[in-house]
């Protein structure tokens, strides 16, 4: 996705540098593209247009691609981060309650002892 995404951004680069050299005439059209009238001139500026515009949505589209896919990246790492600290939880829990056994079965000891005196 980042090599669509520096592929087009590449394209548009060139297409606006192209577009601004055939503009301010520093490129020809009639040299270039062997272009003789001026019904052709005109039909080559909208072609011109209608490219920017696919070439631009296209860019928009591949940004939008781009930024979901880095959502849903960062979605999967939060789900295993929280996977990661239940797990810490459940393993702190489990030391908690072992570490307090011995003193529960030293004070039911206690308890029962006293019982029988």
């Amino acid at each position: 996705m980042k090599a669509l995404k520096a592929f087009l951004d590449f394209l548009v680069i060139s297409y606006i540098v192209f577009t601004v050299l055939l503009l301010t005439t520093v490129l020809n059209e009639n040299t270039i593209l062997n272009i003789q009238t001026d019904e052709q001139v005109l039909l080559l500026y909208k072609a011109i247009v209608a490219i920017g515009g696919v070439i631009m949505f296209a860019r928009l589209l591949a940004n939008h691609l781009y930024i979901a896919d880095l959502k849903h990246e960062q979605h999967l790492a939060q789900l295993k981060i929280n996977g990661l600290k239940a797990d810490l939880y459940e393993k702190r829990q489990e030391f908690r309650s072992n570490s307090y056994k011995p003193q529960a079965e030293e004070i039911e000891a206690e308890v029962r002892l006293l019982k029988q005196a």
